[in-house]
């Protein structure tokens, strides 16, 4: 990502090359977190850098919420952008720009765990203990393997508020597929841009359930503060040579189903799960780009290949 040179020159050096240790999963140490809390402080003080950083992430422009609220707030976290909902206290959806290179820097660099509180929300904001019950993984929204080029951007992915309550064999199975289909995408057409978001629509009615309505997740101590989605979706573009955009959308029920952990079998669901990206607008009550760059977006999914993505960890779960 192209935050690290923001980094270097806000002095926030994390001394990378200290942690390459080849190992599978670690944690964060206490000086990392403090270091990935006091970049996601400095750039809620930095207008220009929060700025930059926006249009980076989304050229398009920022998704605009067609349902009225007060409790929605746009969130810039170095790596991704988010829209963070203080009812349902997890983020309705997070924006990123993803390349080849950054995928090349990946490479023999480890997941960093760091779950934490987010800095910024100091009221209504979710913490560790909502996510202690039995069911629902913490699912990243914005996730550690598209980020972890930059370790400042990984150890940021871990932030409460882009967490979001995910079944097991969803978040572990089928989304695991499509975040593998997407590293895939960006291999291949060398710049693509993320959207990744929540759909409250418990009923199935294809219009956003009131925040009072969703279904909110029952932690251990009793409180019930974590809405829990219906559904997810990805949506995707990359601009092509003569000027337009390709775009496609995926939308996934968050379910307990088996789909399979080989690509063989998720592929072609997940192929079949495109949809246009009007529906997934029509069911999230939002407007996914700034009118202006609509006429530019062709929506045709033969521009997508579908042929290459990853196994997952479905068979992990019960």
């Amino acid at each position: 990502m192209k935050i690290s040179r923001i980094v270097l020159g806000l002095g926030l050096s994390l001394l990378i090359s200290s942690h390459l240790v080849h190992a599978k999963s670690r944690n964060c140490n206490a000086s990392e977190k403090a270091q990935g809390d006091a970049y996601l402080l400095r750039i809620e003080t930095d207008q220009a850098l929060k700025a930059s950083l926006i249009h980076e992430h989304l050229p398009l422009g920022i998704p605009q919420s067609l349902v009225p609220s007060s409790t929605e707030e746009i969130l810039v976290n170095g790596g991704y952008v988010m829209a963070y909902d203080h009812d349902l206290r997890t983020s309705l959806w997070t924006g990123y720009h993803l390349t080849l290179a950054d995928r090349e820097g990946v490479k023999g660099k480890e997941r960093v765990n760091c779950f934490r509180p987010d800095p910024r929300i100091e009221v209504d904001g979710p913490v560790l203990s909502d996510y202690k019950e039995p069911v629902f993984d913490r699912g990243h929204l914005a996730n550690d393997a598209d980020l972890k080029d930059e370790l400042i951007e990984q150890i940021n992915s871990y932030v409460m508020t882009n967490m979001s309550p995910q079944q097991c064999r969803f978040n572990r199975g089928i989304w695991l597929s499509a975040e593998n289909l997407v590293r895939q995408w960006a291999s291949r057409y060398k710049d693509i841009y993320v959207i990744t978001g929540a759909i409250y629509d418990q009923d199935g009615d294809r219009v956003r359930d009131a925040d009072s309505r969703a279904t909110k997740m029952l932690s251990s101590n009793g409180k019930q503060n974590v809405g829990v989605p219906s559904g997810y979706y990805k949506v995707v573009y990359r601009p092509l040579s003569d000027g337009t955009v390709a775009a496609i959308g995926m939308l996934l029920d968050n379910t307990n189903e088996k789909h399979g952990n080989k690509w063989s079998d998720t592929g072609p669901y997940l192929q079949s799960k495109a949809v246009p990206l009007e529906y997934i607008e029509d069911v999230a009550d939002l407007s996914l780009f700034d009118e202006g760059y609509k006429h530019l977006l062709v929506q045709d999914i033969a521009n997508w290949d579908f042929s290459k993505g990853g196994s997952n960890m479905e068979y992990s779960c019960k």
